[in-house]
């Protein structure tokens, strides 16, 4: 274990968490509690339509609560907190699954009988408990504890999924390691590092004998399955992934860290999503806007706890995204220094890799037109 640095509380909420998040992957309801209340909510995505009437209120309303990002997308006003939709009327989860995702505009909102509200922290919490399910971050909301499907419920709370990130983040076990001899470099160490809360598995690659005394280059690399495993054209990924053992190794070693965070952090269902809208005409980012995401849902505190783990305080960043500079800044990892990366440009990614540059601040590396 990496570090033990929170109380019994804090690991019992952890564990609430992750609990919850399993539970809403399987299409059950949880119970989300603060000092106003408790509420029950379930995964649009996930909800059988037969158990939508378990959501529905005597008065027959239902409750959508969605994130501020989807809210923009549905032409709601400019607001930081996340939105309820209410319909008075019988609704279809279609209807509902619509809303969530589809192309809906807010005057047929009005039409259909739908009426918008902010809403409340709880609310907000569990829009963030979908994020760490990797689900659609759109709920609905049945006010109180009453019985759906006659089912036992778990209840987490508020501040449990507020501090869950900062949680697993204190909770990474080094597992196993082994020497792999790569294409690029046979001088090669492959350690694996799991994280106690969550389960995901995080890589390590050591490249060559980095020297723990002087900076080193290190490259942060977020899992992309269809870039690095099936070589897709769409990214830069696998050619981003590739380049750089090759640098590090010409470098004379280095360190790669290879996290779990497929689609910059929204997971594959939902990459593919966001590809089928490309195909629509949205870029990257607006894509996974319009599913209710953030332009970047990824945390870098799993990278800072194994780089401190592996003993490099002081590196050499070879990245093009500034907000990894400042991430691994925030958590004193010293970076002396930015290596940019450059990948070919095609056809099939030039607009995703002008939208990271023109949209999301990613620093050009000069890549050259293929």
């Amino acid at each position: 274990m990496l570090s033990s640095e929170i109380n019994l509380d804090q690991r019992a909420g952890t564990l609430r968490v992750d609990r919850a998040i399993f539970e809403l992957r399987r299409g059950r309801p949880v119970e989300v509690k603060d000092a106003h209340g408790t509420s029950v909510y379930a995964s649009i995505e996930r909800l059988d339509p037969d158990d939508l009437k378990d959501f529905t209120s005597p008065e027959g309303e239902v409750r959508l609560v969605i994130t501020p990002e989807r809210g923009r997308t549905l032409g709601f006003p400019e607001s930081e907190q996340p939105f309820v939709v209410a319909q008075c009327a019988d609704t279809s989860l279609q209807s509902l699954l619509d809303l969530a995702t589809g192309h809906v505009a807010a005057a047929e909102l009005e039409d259909k009988g739908f009426c918008v509200m902010a809403a409340d922290p709880q609310g907000a919490a569990a829009l963030e408990l979908a994020r760490y399910a990797q689900l659609i971050p759109a709920l609905v909301q049945h006010r109180g504890t009453g019985s759906t499907n006659g089912l036992s419920r778990l209840s987490v709370g508020a501040i449990d999924i507020e501090e869950y990130p900062y949680a697993r983040s204190q909770q990474l076990q080094r597992v196993s390691r082994a020497r792999v001899p790569l294409a690029a470099t046979e001088d090669c160490e492959l350690i694996v590092y799991r994280e106690r809360f969550g389960d995901a598995e995080h890589l390590a690659i050591l490249i060559g004998t980095p020297d723990q005394a002087v900076p080193v280059p290190v490259r942060l690399h977020s899992a992309c399955l269809t870039g690095d495993l099936l070589a897709s054209l769409r990214c830069d990924c696998g050619d981003q992934l590739r380049g750089a053992v090759a640098h590090i190794a010409q470098a004379g070693g280095g360190i790669l860290l290879y996290l779990a965070q497929e689609g910059r952090g929204i997971g594959l269902a939902n990459k593919l999503r966001a590809y089928a809208l490309q195909e629509l005409g949205l870029n990257t980012l607006q894509a996974d806007r319009h599913l209710g995401f953030r332009a970047d849902e990824r945390d870098y505190a799993m990278a800072c706890a194994m780089l401190k783990d592996l003993g490099f305080n002081r590196i050499l960043l070879m990245t093009n995204n500034p907000d990894k500079l400042a991430a691994l800044s925030a958590c004193d990892i010293e970076v002396v220094g930015r290596m940019p990366l450059s990948a070919p440009v095609n056809e099939h990614n030039a607009s995703y890799l002008r939208a990271k540059r023109d949209h999301a601040g990613h620093l050009d590396p000069g890549a050259e037109e293929s």
